[in-house]
């Protein structure tokens, strides 16, 4: 399935790429805390609020109420899925 991809800035945390599925649910993360993240909400939908250069807003409550990430957006793509094997790979036309 198509998903999108973001990829955050690296300082060193557990999580540099979040996978968002068309409602704006993360399914996975990597390199690490997948489970931490899966279920948090990114609002790809809404125009201009993931954008690259910015931090990465997020809801995954109780921990983050319509926040966002202390890490910025360096890459949004859309990519093919495959969660029956938990992999990815580079999406294109």
């Amino acid at each position: 399935m198509k998903v999108t991809k973001i990829t955050l800035e690296d300082k060193g945390q557990d999580v540099l790429m979040l996978f968002v599925d068309s409602n704006g649910v993360v399914i996975d993360a990597k390199p690490f805390q997948a489970s931490v993240w899966a279920g948090a909400v990114v609002p790809i939908g809404v125009a201009g609020m993931v954008k690259v250069g910015a931090e990465c807003p997020i809801h995954n409550p109780p921990h983050i109420v319509f926040g966002h990430l202390k890490y910025r957006v360096e890459a949004i793509e859309t990519v093919e899925y495959d969660m029956s094997k938990n992999r990815h790979k580079t999406y294109t036309e």
